[in-house]
């Protein structure tokens, strides 16, 4: 027998790698909200396959579009073929639409050249093989799992087939992350309104600083955690009332079992008492004998059922002292738990009053600060009056001379230009410098004649703005050196702009059809600035919304990252809100990829918050928000200081001027202003793209 024994223990199985990637893929799943946990899974499957590159991309049934997520180690050419799939597509990369839609997974040997693939990463890196492996959830296609392998690295049917178990953990990240959105009810509307707009003309202080808002929330939540372990609290009381009933009933037990016990003892006693009488010939001894052992035998019974019920209640009873030791502990957590709270909700109520009083002081230095603004508005307009009469005194007296100077009977000549010349032309000259004309296309060979051309401009006019409207009440607005015209929506409204170079352009997003007319223009070529409003034909009133662009439903990312470029340079804080989930991740991929600051929203209510919270520059927003909540959000963004540009989401079936109309009227009347006024403040407003702008340097006093 030799010296060295073998170990009895057996060596520990290999991990399994599938089966830790399902770990892995859950515990992301638990930890991460449903939207943000596509990307940390995929950087898990790369590391757990050796794949150097993925993408997931999401599948719309309503579209038949498939939209990329979440990438990892793609290049932009590779996003640009990634972020749209259309099965009709003939330029686009068809074969992640292709698995999903035989549901089978494809494994692409990229060295031989056999099939196309776009540069998915960047130059230079050997691209080795390609696999696309469909997502579904049984018959329900869910979108595409994109795996990138580079030289020497090369996947291999074996990779594939392993992902199959842990894929389901994605397929159920991808539903949990649809289903709050996907088939939901609508909301109820909030009693206060959810998306009413803030008092005041600039509502940045009506609607109270963002600190308020989060400590309110903070505040309510503190109260559900305390009213929690309330809860819990007494549901533990009530555990432990009957815990120890059920001490008190296995106590009874336990004395029932000592009883019968002592019971059996005696019968014990009697027996050998008989048995030794019986052995002394005593008389009747042998019935007694033969009683006292049926006693014996059945106080046996007794005994083994009493040890039986002495050992379950014993049992019982450690159970429930074990138990009612650790609901006591419990017990003494909640009720430090809840003191905790319920100090911080203290404190919490204390800072809520000290900042509502800080709110009250600030509000009531705007209201002065607005009373003087309009006092000033009032001169400034009084000024500009006086300015323009004189304009008007000194072109008459250039005239005057002109007549004087001339020889009587010579023919109309120009003559030599004067002092009063040179200063009728340096006074016009901020006005022509303000000219940021629109760039419209060639006119077509045979233009459709226009059903109602603009106006043309009048001897003197500086500027031309063009309204997009129905109602003709602007052409009343008397702003100096400036021309109005409308120009009523529809099919024909681009053939209208031909030949017209307008100083800014107005779109009332109330009129039928006015977003429709927009997104026509933009498709023609119409490069310049929209200025949108919402104004009734029965006000003399309208309401400023600021800088609009529109978009069409399915949403193109791509198309608004061409429409941002002019708006939103490295580092803007975006907002964008609407309820298809799909849309909006993939929408945030492409922004944020730019350098952008992206912010997702849901509903109205998240959307608000987030509203007060970053202060967006650009809000990108679906109209479809239910129920016309999209609307109402449009004229709450009107009360933001400053106002963001927003970007409009419809769709082509959708009532945009109806719904513009519902949120007007529900809009705050103190939020209105003349119409003349919105014009002139358009007119000062800067379209220059904010990288063209020129930096502010300031110069700091030189310190001795």
């Amino acid at each position: 027998m030799g010296i060295f024994r073998r170990s009895s223990t057996a060596p520990a199985p290999a991990p399994d790698p599938a089966a830790a990637l399902a770990d892995r893929l859950g515990a992301i799943a638990a930890h991460e909200a449903p939207e943000d946990a596509l990307q940390p899974a995929l950087q898990a499957i790369l590391e757990a396959t050796g794949a150097q590159a993925g993408a997931l991309c999401l599948f719309d049934v309503r579209y038949g579009l498939l939209r990329l997520a979440a990438e990892v180690g793609i290049s932009d050419e590779g996003c640009r073929a990634l972020r749209s799939i259309r099965q009709d597509d003939a330029r686009a990369w068809a074969l992640p639409l292709q698995c999903l839609r035989d549901r089978r997974p494809y494994l692409i040997d990229a060295t031989s050249g056999a099939h196309h693939v776009p540069p998915l990463v960047e130059a230079g890196a050997a691209l080795c093989s390609v696999a696309c492996v469909p997502l579904c959830a049984g018959e329900t296609p869910l979108g595409s799992l994109v795996l990138v392998a580079r030289a020497p690295r090369a996947l291999s049917e074996h990779d594939v087939e392993q992902l199959a178990g842990p894929l389901d953990e994605v397929v159920r990240m991808i539903e949990t992350a649809r289903r709050p959105r996907a088939g939901a009810a609508a909301p109820e509307p909030e009693p206060s309104g959810v998306v009413a707009s803030p008092d005041g003309p600039r509502g940045e202080v009506a609607a109270g600083p963002p600190e308020s808002a989060s400590l309110a929330a903070k505040l309510a939540a503190r109260s559900e955690e305390a009213d929690r372990l309330r809860a819990a609290l007494e549901a533990a009381g009530v555990e432990r009332a009957r815990l120890a009933g059920e001490l008190e009933h296995a106590r009874r037990a336990a004395d029932r079992a000592e009883l019968l016990t002592t019971s059996l003892a005696a019968a014990e006693r009697e027996t050998a008492e008989l048995a030794a009488a019986l052995e002394r010939g005593e008389s009747g001894g042998h019935e007694r004998l033969q009683e006292a052992v049926e006693q014996a035998r059945a106080a046996g019974v007794a005994r083994a059922a009493a040890e039986a019920e002495l050992a379950s209640a014993r049992t019982a009873l450690a159970d429930a002292e074990a138990r009612s030791v650790a609901l006591e502990a419990e017990g003494r957590r909640a009720r430090a738990e809840i003191e905790r709270l319920e100090l911080a909700e203290r404190d919490g109520r204390a800072e809520r009053e000290r900042m509502e009083k800080e709110l009250a002081e600030t509000r009531a230095r705007f209201d002065e600060l607005a009373a003087h603004g309009n006092a000033v508005e009032g001169e400034i307009g009084m000024l500009r009056e006086t300015v323009a009469a004189l304009r008007s005194e000194l072109r008459t007296l250039a005239a005057e001379r002109d007549q004087l100077l001339r020889a009587p009977g010579e023919p109309q000549a120009e003559t030599e230009r004067g002092p009063l010349d040179a200063e009728v032309e340096a006074e016009d000259a901020p006005a022509a410098a303000e000219l940021t004309p629109i760039e419209s296309p060639p006119a077509p060979a045979a233009p459709p004649t226009p059903a109602a051309p603009p106006r043309p401009r009048v001897h003197g006019a500086r500027r031309l703005v063009v309204v997009l409207d129905v109602d003709p009440v602007w052409e009343g607005a008397v702003i100096d050196g400036t021309e109005v015209t409308v120009v009523k929506p529809g099919s024909d409204v681009f053939a209208r702009f031909v030949g017209v170079t307008p100083t800014r352009l107005v779109v009332n997003l109330a009129a039928p059809g006015a977003l429709a007319a927009m997104g026509a223009l933009r498709a023609a070529g119409v490069s310049g600035r929209f200025w949108g409003c919402l104004a009734s034909p029965a006000s003399d009133k309208a309401l400023p919304l600021g800088m609009i662009e529109p978009a069409t439903r399915p949403l193109d990312p791509d198309a608004v990252l061409l429409v941002l470029g002019g708006y939103a340079p490295r580092g803007t804080r975006i907002v964008t809100a609407g309820a298809d989930g799909d849309t909006l991740m993939s929408l945030r991929h492409a922004l944020t990829r730019q350098g952008l600051s992206v912010s997702m929203a849901w509903d109205a209510k998240q959307a608000v918050d987030l509203f007060e919270a970053v202060r967006p520059e650009v809000v990108v927003l679906d109209l479809e928000l239910p129920p016309r909540h999209g609307y109402e959000l449009v004229v709450r963004l009107a009360g933001a200081s400053p106002v963001p540009s927003a970007v409009l989401v419809y769709g082509e079936g959708d009532d945009t001027g109806a719904g513009f109309t519902a949120a007007l009227r529900a809009a705050p009347r103190n939020g209105l202003v003349p119409r003349d006024r919105l014009l002139a403040n358009v007119l000062g407003h800067s379209e220059v793209p904010p990288e063209a702008r020129p930096q502010k340097v300031y110069a700091l006093p030189q310190r001795r």
